[in-house]
């Protein structure tokens, strides 16, 4: 992620997606229960345990930085899910705040493997997804989730390149539709992300989608999307009318979601 700084460097006058990375490994979520609401609670304990941990490790995480930002307990922070095509208590999330006056910041978050991934912006929707490439090639991805021209550039390329690049490509995708709000509702298909503004399907609503990899190390990739809002403040546009995107990457770690007593009390 060229150009992206990490904890501490100052932060630029430009749209800003903060992002978390952490490995929970074999860490409790047991002491991180009592962050979670009765809704989260019952949606953990109808999981199976491996993604009952994770589940609550990321809305843990969530929370935690969340009420960071807000000068809050993280158990106070409330979090909703609605899922768009069914109605029920998952899919995109969202940060509701008590103060009708003041706005929410949007939130993202996605569990992969070991990895779980959250990130935060006040300038628009913010979509972020982590794969492992293993995992995208299992799923025969090529076949059915990449734009035409996507394909084509897969298809040239060498094979020993192939598996990383086309998670590459699909986290980039799935961020997108994150931070449209759709899922899958759009098909992936008609998404084209190769540059740094995604080309959507004609007639998609809102402004543009940009976008910015994240450097994970071996074994992951991951991607920020950020769709600004109207009138977003800190989006200046460059030449030639380019925007730009800063992402902040965190060094994640678990100190603060596993430890109950900093969970509820903000620093």
């Amino acid at each position: 992620m060229p150009g992206a700084p990490r904890d501490g460097a100052p932060r630029h006058a430009t749209p800003t997606v903060d992002v978390w990375v952490v490995a929970p490994g074999a860490a409790d979520p047991e002491p991180l229960l009592a962050t979670l609401d009765a809704v989260e609670r019952a949606r953990a304990a109808a999981l199976p345990t491996d993604q009952a941990s994770r589940f609550v490790f990321a809305r843990a995480l969530l929370r935690e930085v969340v009420g960071a930002r807000l000068g809050c307990p993280a158990g106070e922070v409330v979090v909703r899910a609605r899922c768009a095509a069914c109605g029920g208590p998952h899919g995109q999330v969202e940060v509701v705040v008590r103060d009708a006056g003041a706005p929410a910041p949007h939130v993202s978050l996605t569990r992969a493997g070991p990895l779980i991934a959250v990130a935060v912006s006040d300038a628009g929707r913010v979509g972020v997804d982590v794969e492992s490439p293993a995992a995208v090639a299992a799923a025969r991805l090529a076949d059915v989730a990449l734009s035409p021209g996507e394909a084509a550039a897969h298809a040239g390329r060498p094979s020993a390149d192939q598996a990383t690049a086309l998670a590459r490509t699909w986290v980039r995708t799935e961020a997108t539709l994150k931070a449209l709000g759709t899922g899958l509702r759009i098909d992936p298909a008609l998404v084209d992300t190769r540059g740094r503004t995604a080309r959507l399907p004609a007639g998609t609503a809102g402004s543009p989608v940009e976008l910015a990899d994240l450097r994970l190390g071996p074994g992951a990739v991951g991607a920020v999307a950020l769709q600004r809002a109207p009138r977003a403040r800190g989006w200046p546009e460059l030449r030639g009318g380019r925007r730009r995107l800063t992402v902040v990457l965190h060094d994640g770690d678990l100190r603060s979601a596993i430890d109950p007593h900093r969970a509820n009390h903000p620093r």
